[in-house]
């Protein structure tokens, strides 16, 4: 892991446009956007490929914007009979709804999957500067309110009653962003107990969705190449 601190970035610079399209500042204009960042500390960190980048219940102190590679998020059930694992490219804002709240700590582990690139903001700098600009307020609240929707909606969607709807439901709430790769480590015995259904039944419907392109079966594990399959 390597780190560089920076207070000020140039706008011929190409970081300058990378930074502008990470999820806090998009629509910001230029003349703001500098202003900005010649008052705050960017603090870019790199790591290598296989390297755990933040782990689960440590303190959420910073935003951290992926500018740069690929990570994969896990994070394993309650009970310990599955792990979620979640393919995350840049860019990203990771874990913005941790930051607040009751524990203000991560749910996930990190992982580098190639080379990557953070960026890390103190997040006490959203009382100090983010906060007087509107459109960064706006878009927080943007990022924190869909996913308090996304979560609403699969609460509600009490209509889906097939197997294969609870399955992908499942998915779909583990998931952290609706699209891309993802796999679940799980046996057909314990995806059968959350499915409150058989061992043959989830062993049927699973080999459906493979047959379909769906999903790819492993021993003891899920992979799903393309979420976004899954909304038709």
């Amino acid at each position: 892991m390597s780190e560089e601190k920076y207070y000020l970035c140039s706008m011929n610079s190409p970081m300058f446009d990378t930074l502008k399209q990470l999820p806090l500042f998009q629509g910001m204009d230029t003349k703001d956007f500098n202003s900005l960042l010649q008052k705050i500390r960017l603090d870019f960190v790199n790591y290598p490929a296989g390297e755990v980048i933040i782990k689960a219940d440590s303190v959420c102190s910073h935003f951290v914007f992926l500018i740069k590679g690929s990570v994969e998020s896990s994070r394993e059930g309650s009970s310990g009979r599955f792990i979620f694992h979640e393919k995350i490219e840049s860019p990203h804002l990771i874990e913005p709804y941790s930051m607040f709240g009751a524990t203000g700590s991560y749910n996930r582990e990190y992982r580098a999957l190639e080379e990557c690139s953070l960026l890390n903001v103190d997040k006490q700098y959203l009382y100090t500067e983010l906060g007087k600009y509107n459109i960064c307020r706006m878009n927080l609240l943007n990022i924190l309110s869909s996913r308090t929707q996304q979560s609403d909606r699969h609460i509600w969607s009490i209509d889906e009653i097939t197997l294969r709807d609870r399955i992908i439901r499942l998915i779909q709430g583990f998931s952290d962003i609706q699209y891309g790769m993802k796999r679940l480590i799980i046996t057909m015995e314990n995806l059968a107990v959350l499915m409150d259904t058989t061992r043959l039944n989830v062993s049927r419907e699973l080999n459906l969705m493979e047959k379909e392109g769906l999903i790819v079966l492993r021993r003891k594990e899920i992979i799903i190449n393309a979420l976004e399959k899954f909304q038709g």
